[in-house]
């Protein structure tokens, strides 16, 4: 895949972080995007790791018991196995970052929102070659009720610090901050779809007619 393809691809995500319609900004503002996507790219070296974990192990691995978290059981029931899958666009994307918010503060922001979208697609290219058969959606630490806390557990327990070189912080979150770690139940299909999401009946996007997912 070519940047062009891959920006068309990230694109209409990154336009929804930024709370924008892709098919309304206007050409002066397109260019900048497809600019400040290009640069991105220079500073990308994108890694990922997955490791296949049984149901019982992942409920051990990151210190949930069944009835601790509604989210987690929720995706997970009926699954036969699971798969932790960590990714990261690297450390030069975040220096670059604190750059441009020194430079170019609408920049920066048009490149975070950009960057966050393409760990989303080439994470998602990544799961997709992993040939996983019927699997769930990827779902994180701190999505719902999962504690956040998972991240440094998974962290430790799978050696990203010296497998890909995600690091946790003292916050429970990651370095590079472009870095994700998510979990698919396999053995079922279950798409990303608000039908499809434990908090179909009180999500606060759904009442502002607006999805966490693209469509």
């Amino acid at each position: 895949m070519n940047t062009t393809e891959l920006f068309n691809q990230v694109f209409p995500v990154a336009s929804r972080y930024m709370r924008m319609d892709a098919d309304k900004i206007d050409e002066s503002l397109h260019n900048k995007c497809v600019g400040i996507f290009d640069e991105l790219m220079e500073f990308v070296v994108f890694k990922a790791y997955n490791l296949h974990v049984s149901i019982e192990d992942i409920y051990n691995l990151t210190g949930l018991k069944p009835g601790d978290s509604e989210d987690f059981d929720f995706y997970l029931k009926d699954c036969k196995d699971s798969v932790i899958i960590a990714s990261t666009l690297g450390i030069g994307v975040d220096n670059h970052a604190k750059k441009m918010q020194r430079t170019d503060l609408s920049g920066a922001v048009i490149y975070d929102s950009m960057a966050s979208a393409l760990l989303e697609q080439l994470t998602d290219n990544y799961e997709f070659d992993l040939n996983l058969g019927p699997h769930t959606f990827r779902f994180a630490p701190g999505y719902g009720d999962i504690p956040l806390e998972i991240n440094e557990l998974i962290i430790d327990a799978l050696s990203l610090t010296k497998r890909i070189g995600i690091n946790k912080t003292a916050d429970h979150l990651m370095l590079p901050q472009k870095s994700m770690i998510t979990i698919c139940g396999i053995g079922k299909s279950m798409a990303p779809t608000c039908g499809h999401c434990v908090r179909f009946n009180s999500c606060s996007l759904r009442k502002g007619n607006q999805r966490c997912y693209s469509v």
